[in-house]
């Protein structure tokens, strides 16, 4: 697995491209920081991107996106006067509102977000019902967001950035430099009355919604045109993700069309006998008209993770049972990456017999650099080659990772 910051990521990204086209066959509330405090276990929107459950725009009313303020409640000095009483932390400001149709019904919320004056740059970010009321109801807060961001998705959630001040790219560094490398999503729950942590249903390219749809405006830009190809991207992953070469090719197996919602691509690494993995992508929010794609899923024959499920939520230790065919008593490894595709944590699979297909169960403990809450991870199956040791074949399941101790 490699464990490159954002930055290299990119830089990985651009030199790709050039090989992908020579090549002809080759794609939160309480006062801890950044924690907001909900209880409620953490929603799952199981399925393809955007198509997870029923869209909020089938309810009468209700339109995707954010949405035009009533006249005057758009105007941060309007809430500057409701925010100060409820603010904590020093001098601060509101510095933007925004409304949508949070809840899934006619009404409109307005997200507010309040920067204070600190070294941290930090954010604090709420969200009021009943908005033109002299004293909104405030039904989410999420505080302590350094170098924080917030906005309103285009699929009705609320999106937040921050820096996670432990991770490779921020470690050791000052407040100043570091990068707002984390990013959660919150959708309304009408059992929490609340809006709690979600998580989106991509792998790759993007971990996060919030991610996801930054790089749609790119592609909209004309920036970075290999993620509206379904085949460049299941080939991107192999090749980011399992260190497998840029030769390696690429099948449609189905979909992936101008106007297709999924596609099924099977990716065959030239350079190790067997080594081959398939990716199930959708576009992303189902936009067949531009959308880019996003491998949700990645399966190899003969390797499973039976439990935990796809977007599980993991505390560690988690323990992991699948199945795989076994060579001398070993499987392959089991591995948790956090939101950087870094490896936090792994443990061996080991088969339940010496040899030929098997099952296996392990526990495997990680260290989340996230101890604040809860980030978008992926667990890993990854078998190795007999001849030089490298990744053979694997599966990718999309998961939360919960580093609250």
């Amino acid at each position: 697995m490699q464990t490159s910051s954002p930055h290299a990521k990119r830089l990985f990204t651009s030199s790709l491209l050039v090989m992908l086209f020579l090549i002809p066959l080759f794609a939160a509330c309480s006062n801890g920081a950044g924690n907001t405090g909900n209880t409620p276990t953490p929603q799952s929107t199981a399925g393809k991107v955007g198509n997870n459950t029923p869209t909020p725009d089938a309810t009468p009313g209700v339109v995707l996106g954010p949405r035009t303020c009533p006249a005057g409640f758009a105007d941060p000095a309007h809430w500057q006067t409701i925010i100060n009483p409820i603010a904590y932390g020093g001098s601060q400001h509101v510095e933007s509102v925004s409304c949508a149709n949070l809840m899934g019904n006619a009404s409109l919320q307005a997200l507010v977000t309040d920067r204070r004056s600190d070294a941290s740059d930090t954010l604090d970010v709420f969200v009021f019902n009943n908005i033109t009321n002299a004293m909104p109801t405030p039904v989410f807060k999420t505080y302590g967001l350094v170098k924080g961001d917030a906005k309103i998705s285009g699929y009705n959630t609320v999106l937040t950035a921050q820096a996670d001040e432990l991770s490779a790219v921020n470690v050791g560094k000052p407040v100043s430099a570091m990068t707002a490398d984390l990013s959660r999503e919150f959708k309304w729950s009408d059992s929490a009355s609340t809006l709690v942590q979600t998580v989106f249903p991509g792998i790759f390219p993007d971990l996060t919604r919030y991610q996801a749809e930054a790089d749609q405006v790119q592609v909209n830009q004309g920036h970075q045109p290999w993620k509206l190809s379904a085949t460049m991207v299941a080939g991107a992953l192999a090749v980011s993700l399992l260190n497998w070469s840029p030769s390696s090719s690429t099948t449609l197996l189905s979909g992936g069309g101008a106007h297709d919602v999924s596609a099924v691509v099977r990716v065959r690494n030239n350079l190790v006998v067997s080594g081959t993995i398939t990716v199930t992508l959708s576009r992303l929010e189902g936009n067949s008209n531009g959308g880019i794609w996003e491998a949700i899923s990645v399966t190899a024959d003969g390797m499973s993770i039976t439990s935990p499920g796809p977007l599980a939520q993991l505390s560690s230790p988690i323990g992991v049972k699948g199945t795989g065919s076994a060579f001398e008593g070993q499987i392959g490894q089991v591995i948790v990456l956090d939101h950087l595709y870094n490896k936090i944590g792994h443990a061996s699979a080991t088969g339940a017999i010496g040899e030929g297909q098997t099952t296996f169960s392990t526990n495997v403990s990680f260290q989340s650099t996230f101890p604040a809450g809860i980030q978008e991870g992926v667990l890993v199956l990854s078998a190795p080659s007999n001849a030089n040791g490298s990744i053979a074949a694997a599966v990718l399941v999309k998961v939360l990772v919960n580093g609250v101790l």
